[in-house]
């Protein structure tokens, strides 16, 4: 059995196309059979799968409640360009004061520091975007 694991692992190597379909066949219908049975080993080594599917679950349950019944009534959107305007100035702001904030880190190789686009700016700078996107998409 370990050795099937160990091939099938490696690409499916020396293992006939029908053994290694039959076995990964017979590990989804094991741990299909697991999780209906809500075994407590099962659930516990995969709880962080199984928190994913709930949240997206959950995601996908209030947009339904949101597009197609009738629970939430609709609204206009309403654009005020100076509100915009005075949002997106205090956001550049905001996220210039943060950007600019020197970080401490320094490179495991080297040993010295991290300055021109490192990690926590790109992310930062994504978190920025996406913020001034949903602005825009207002």
């Amino acid at each position: 059995m370990r050795k099937e694991v160990a091939v099938l692992l490696e690409g499916g190597g020396g293992l006939p196309r029908s053994v290694s379909t039959k076995f990964y066949n017979s590990s989804i219908k094991t741990n299909l059979v697991r999780f209906l049975t809500l075994e407590d080993s099962f659930l516990i080594d995969n709880r962080a799968t199984l928190r994913a599917m709930a949240e997206f679950g959950a995601i996908l349950f209030y947009f339904y409640i949101c597009d197609r019944t009738s629970l939430l009534g609709e609204s206009k959107k309403i654009y005020n360009r100076d509100l915009f305007i005075f949002l997106y100035c205090l956001l550049i702001i905001v996220s210039a004061m943060t950007s600019l904030k020197k970080h401490n880190d320094k490179s495991p190789i080297t040993g010295k520091s991290i300055l021109y686009l490192n990690r926590h700016q790109t992310e930062e700078w994504k978190g920025w975007m996406q913020v001034t996107d949903s602005l825009f998409s207002q």
